[in-house]
């Protein structure tokens, strides 16, 4: 995913003379740290790109508290000339009261009453509405500019009309008419949605009993299967999902981490997703200990290795996956905590190898830990084999050759570039905090 944020005080690249991607960013967090969009001290920059050509880069851009409870933030447009390297006043990004009451007429019919800030994702701003027609609903309307709104609106639309909502339940969406077109004009796109009442799953899971874990993850199993049955074009590519009026249903190239695509192998994609790890290992700050010690090994044999792919991981099935249907983006019932009410914020939607989201259901397994590899859960294993026991077919392909060959590139992948330890770290808390880092590239490594 595009969107970064980096601490106060990190080393960043330096500028050439026609600014690159690369030295733009730098730009940009150097302005955002020294207050062009508010206090920076003790925050982070949150960041992403939204579009570049030749002449300018133009991004959206926040600080973000690393602490505290979820809360709106503000968001703003910065615009850097390539040339004369020039950082524009940023623009707020927001949702003036006359367009929002506009937007919800054009898609529910309905007149405003209300407009307040919301939870915000980290590529939108939210906002929870409430109308005069009908005091009993709300509505969630966000300001994407990553997403392509119009394929979110067809892709959950779909989910909505064709899987059993007591597995995949998605909120109601209500396209507004004619927003493909604006959003091509103006880099973002509006979102209306049914609010949905309930809980957060990763703010209660860790507290559930591990009875109600058992059922939550069951459930959460087969709202994923439901997702990977889904009929995708042939021949099946690896790409992004997108749904536009031009050419209906297909698969384009990969958004999620801007690998380049659509990839018609498995091969091919597996070595793109290397290759990007390494690049963003290379440009990681705050592990230079674990860069002395393994980023030239890695290099040498990315370089000469990486044709060593076997052929048998073509074999992997490619499904249609939401690439972040983490718990983050679960809602459940705030009365009853094992009941999923919604699966929202279906901005990355993919069609990849099945078990290109096995971090994500690990996670239903390990405690959130800043090194993205938490200490198991007591009883972690039944909980795992209550996952895929509810979708024996998946656990059956988790046997076969096709998927333990593509799970090695994989995690071999994704594992390269930790997380940066605390800055007070000694050398052996630095060791414990890469340790499965170590162990899955010394493993590959050792291989060859």
């Amino acid at each position: 995913m595009s969107t970064q944020v980096l601490p106060q005080g990190a080393a960043t690249p330096t500028s050439t003379q026609l600014l690159g991607q690369d030295a733009a960013a730098a730009k940009l967090l150097e302005y955002a740290f020294a207050g062009g969009i508010g206090a920076a001290e003790g925050r982070g920059v949150c960041y992403s790109l939204i579009s570049t050509s030749p002449s300018t880069f133009i991004w959206s851009v926040a600080l973000e508290d690393f602490d505290g409870p979820p809360a709106p933030i503000d968001r703003y447009v910065v615009e850097i000339d390539r040339r004369s390297k020039q950082v524009f006043p940023p623009q707020p990004v927001i949702i003036p009261d006359a367009e929002m009451a506009e937007a919800i007429f054009a898609a529910t019919g309905q007149c405003l009453a209300s407009a307040a800030r919301f939870t915000d994702g980290a590529l939108s701003i939210s906002y929870k509405v409430t109308v005069h027609d009908d005091p009993d609903i709300a509505y969630v309307v966000q300001l994407r500019h990553h997403g392509r709104v119009a394929s979110m609106d067809y892709f959950m639309n779909y989910v909505a009309k064709n899987i059993d909502p007591r597995i995949l339940p998605v909120p109601s969406v209500y396209p507004i008419p004619g927003e493909q077109q604006r959003q091509e004009a103006k880099g973002m796109g509006r979102q209306v949605t049914r609010f949905i009442a309930g809980e957060m799953a990763d703010s209660v899971y860790s507290t559930l009993s591990h009875g109600d874990k058992l059922i939550l993850v069951r459930r959460v199993a087969l709202a994923m299967q439901a997702c990977w049955r889904i009929p995708l074009p042939e021949p099946r590519l690896i790409g992004e999902i997108i749904w536009d009026e031009a050419n209906g249903l297909h698969v384009g190239p990969d958004r999620h981490y801007s690998l380049g695509g659509p990839f018609s192998s498995v091969r091919e994609y597996l070595r793109a997703h290397i290759e990007y790890s390494l690049g963003a290992l290379e440009k990681q700050q705050g592990i230079e200990e674990y860069k002395e010690r393994f980023q030239d090994r890695i290099k040498r044999f990315v370089d000469c290795h990486l044709d060593e792919i076997p052929s048998v991981v073509e074999d992997i099935p490619i499904v249609a996956v939401h690439s972040d249907m983490g718990l983050h983006n679960v809602i459940l019932s705030s009365d009853k905590p094992t009941d999923i009410r919604a699966v929202i914020d279906w901005e990355f939607v993919a069609s990849t190898p099945y078990a290109s989201v096995n971090s994500m259901i690990e996670g239903l397994f390990r405690k959130p830990a800043n090194n993205l590899f938490g200490a198991e859960y007591d009883s972690a294993d039944e909980l795992r084999n209550t996952f895929w026991n509810s979708i024996p077919e998946w656990k059956q392909q988790n046997q076969s050759e096709a998927t333990k060959e593509f799970m090695k590139w994989f995690r071999f992948s994704q594992f390269m570039q930790p997380a940066a330890p605390p800055s007070d770290a000694s050398e052996s808390e630095k060791q414990a905090f890469w340790q499965e880092n170590i162990r899955v590239v010394e493993s590959m490594l050792s291989r060859y």
